[in-house]
């Protein structure tokens, strides 16, 4: 099957889906209203954590092995680097939680770990305090992506394969004529669909730390419990240190771009905390995005209710970069009618939470 695609929005989703289905043989035009990579964008961030560990859910860990796959793929075929294969830490508080599972989920798919006493941790950071650790999951495998340049060569690449791509801001007004039309749109899917889109739009301040040499190309982090996580030096930017909590509802077209005091003196702290050595690091750069997040945090991949030769993917927040080029495998199946969307990416009500956010 192929034919005519619209794909709206050029972040990691819509850019990954324009790229498959053009690979497929789809004759596809990617429209984009602002430039892709924007900083008003989940996608224009500058780094971000890829891992497989997500709790017990398998679905999304085979994903995150087939994104990583591909994203090096990416890099030797541009010759651009995009990865730093750093590792990832995992700062475990107890014995039953996310990490945990996690274990069990990264043993019965292959992914290489190893769990470390809280002291054994101490060498993989310049400093580290491990007095409340119970534990420290370690992927060797996982890492940093750059975000904003790895989405800008997904679009690059559309080119090359034959995409048009089309500065433009399409809504569903304008009815679009095509065989599939999908709509990627990252903050503003629930704008453009208010009531089929279930999704909320939250602000999140990053901040970057001025720490010394000693912080290059030390590993990523998360601590779940705590609602932080972050990397080392990556590319000059600093130590990033990022908060991952409830928020406030934001429009992202409007949102003032600039880090909350409180939002930066809770990463200054925790930052003293966790690592000593950055108690007194100046702030050297700091960027405020938006999540679109779901009730439950799984994904949005499904048909319109009124018009099934649309789709609608979102509530990708906090792990879209982790799958991205994978989940436009998935999502071009669907199109494709070779597969059915999986039932907890379904449109309409939620409930739970799958935990698959970067924090608790």
């Amino acid at each position: 099957m192929s034919g005519r695609a619209l794909v709206v929005g050029a972040g990691v989703n819509g850019a990954s889906i324009a790229r498959e289905l053009a690979g497929r043989g789809w004759s596809v035009t990617l429209a984009e209203q602002h430039s892709p990579g924007t900083v008003r964008s989940a996608s224009g961030g500058d780094t971000r954590l890829l891992r497989a560990a997500h709790g017990n859910e398998d679905w999304y860990t085979r994903l995150a092995c087939r994104a990583r796959a591909l994203w090096l793929e990416l890099q030797e075929e541009t010759g651009t680097r995009i990865w730093e294969p750093v590792g990832l830490a995992w700062f475990a508080r107890s014995a039953t939680g996310f990490e945990h599972q996690s274990v069990a989920s990264l043993a019965r798919n292959g992914v290489p770990h190893e769990w470390l006493a809280p002291e054994a941790a101490r060498d993989l950071f310049p400093s580290l305090a491990t007095d409340d650790l119970h534990g420290v999951l370690w992927e060797p495998e996982a890492g940093v992506l750059h975000a904003r340049r790895a989405t800008q060569l997904l679009v690059e690449d559309c080119g090359r394969r034959g995409v048009r791509v089309e500065p433009n801001r399409v809504t569903p007004t304008e009815a679009p004529g095509r065989d599939a039309v999908v709509w990627a749109c990252g903050a503003w899917l629930p704008h453009l669909f208010p009531g089929v889109a279930e999704v909320r739009i939250e602000r999140r301040d990053v901040l970057f730390l001025g720490g010394d040499a000693s912080w290059r190309g030390t590993p990523g982090w998360v601590e779940y419990d705590g609602g932080f996580y972050g990397h080392g030096d990556v590319a000059g930017l600093g130590v990033k240190v990022a908060p991952d909590g409830p928020s406030d509802e934001v429009d992202p077209e409007t949102l003032d771009r600039r880090v909350l005091p409180e939002r930066e003196r809770a990463a200054r702290a925790y930052a003293a905390r966790r690592f000593p050595a950055l108690a007194d690091a100046p702030l050297v750069g700091a960027r405020v995005c938006q999540y679109d997040l779901s009730p439950d945090t799984h994904f949005l991949v499904g048909r319109h209710p009124e018009r099934p030769s649309w789709w609608l993917v979102g509530g990708g927040s906090g792990h879209g970069f982790k799958h991205g080029p994978a989940l436009a495998e998935y999502v071009a199946d669907c199109v494709e009618e070779k597969r059915d969307p999986e039932p907890f990416h379904a449109l309409g009500p939620r409930a739970g939470n799958a935990g698959l956010r970067t924090g608790a």
